[in-house]
């Protein structure tokens, strides 16, 4: 019978101990499970475009179709989860093994079988506590391409009937937390990144780094912020928080929702709402404290770029129709043409006659009057 195949990187995930934290407290321990898997793993896999396909209690399995974004996921999921346990001061936290392989997949329905999916689980199950380990192929991929401190485990094998494995581990170090991320409170402080409004309202922290950055010229961020092009960071949610209020919201477009300060008027963030929830959250990075240290790393939006307005540098250019999120999220809500995407599509859905938000409402904005509405649009 022909098989569907195809070449992953796999990502396996594992709590260590879980049998004994539920023993001893199986409410909250399931209930922290559950908040893993929805703030934790499942949104950084889905940050870095890769899929859960399978829960195993305890552990999960994610394919991805780069190698490099699974082990950025497996750094990321480690560095949530020692902030974590240094911020709970509870001695019953999670501690994860992680293991990265990339190889052969055999394709049954939602599910991945095969040796791709088999040599991920033995590399999880020889990472040390709070540690990540991955073969060899995946190091010859991410070599000097990922900052994540991998010692050359020579070739081992976890059961006598396996083959032996090509391992690369990560080594812990002893500290406060397990893993060879060692976080003192000192660090902690250094990792926040910080950011808020212009007039101080909203401030917002994260604690994880970027995703990614970029410039932006479509038409909707030209319009929202009042610039020629938007410079955006964009942050896993999970490890995103407003410290005090939180932005007033306005439907933009029908696939995304922008945040910003009612009584200052500063432009804040961005989220996708079609087809679903994401994994992440952008902001502008001039709401950022010291944006100088979130510097693009590529143009998007460039079909809409102002003629006389360019930037001389050599980053990647793209078109929004490049991007497999926005086909996906335009195509949700009718609208799969490139040429239909904008604001101007959603115009009659959010505003009326005269140009007003038909959301006053939830912004708690007063009712414009005849003589109000009489001004000129802007």
């Amino acid at each position: 019978m022909d098989m569907e195949r195809k070449l992953a990187a796999v990502m396996a995930t594992d709590i260590v101990g879980f049998a004994g934290l539920v023993s001893r407290d199986e409410t909250g321990t399931l209930e922290r499970l559950e908040r893993l898997k929805c703030d934790v793993i499942e949104m950084l896999v889905g940050a870095h475009r890769g899929r859960v396909f399978k829960s195993t209690g305890d552990g999960f399995l994610a394919e991805f179709s780069s190698t490099m974004e699974a082990v950025s996921c497996a750094v990321g999921i480690q560095r949530a989860s020692a902030l974590a346990a240094l911020q709970s001061g509870n001695e019953e936290v999670f501690v994860l093994r992680v293991g990265v392989s990339v190889g052969d997949v055999v394709v049954q329905g939602d599910d991945l079988l095969a040796d791709g999916v088999n040599v991920a689980a033995r590399l999880e199950a020889m990472a040390e506590p709070g540690g990540i380990a991955v073969s060899g192929d995946v190091m010859a991929q991410i070599k000097g391409k990922v900052d994540l401190p991998l010692e050359d485990c020579g070739y081992k094998r976890l059961k006598d009937t396996d083959a032996q494995i090509h391992v690369y581990m990560t080594q812990s170090s002893p500290g406060k937390v397990a893993g060879f991320l060692d976080f003192d409170e000192e660090d902690l402080a250094k990792m926040i990144i910080q950011g808020g409004c212009l007039c101080g309202a909203i401030r917002y922290e994260v604690h994880a780094p970027p995703i990614s950055t970029g410039y932006c010229h479509c038409s909707c961020c030209r319009k929202f912020s009042g610039s020629m092009v938007n410079a955006w960071t964009a942050f896993p949610r999970s490890a995103f928080r407003f410290l005090h209020e939180e932005p007033s919201y306005v439907t933009s477009s029908p696939i995304a929702e922008r945040g910003f300060c009612s009584k200052c008027g500063a432009s804040l963030t961005y989220k996708m709402v079609r087809p679903g929830k994401t994994a992440y959250l952008v902001v502008h990075t001039s709401s950022l404290d010291e944006p100088g240290n979130f510097a693009p790393s590529v143009h998007s939006g460039i079909e809409s770029k102002i003629s006389w307005f360019d930037i001389l540098d050599d980053l990647p250019r793209t078109r929004s129709s490049d991007s497999k999120v926005l086909q996906e999220a335009w195509a949700s809500v009718g609208l799969p043409d490139p040429e239909t995407w904008g604001p101007w599509p959603s115009r009659r859905m959010y505003f009326d006659e005269v140009g007003t938000i038909d959301l006053r409402a939830s912004l708690h904005m007063p009712k414009i009057s005849a003589e109000t509405s009489a001004q000129p649009r802007h």
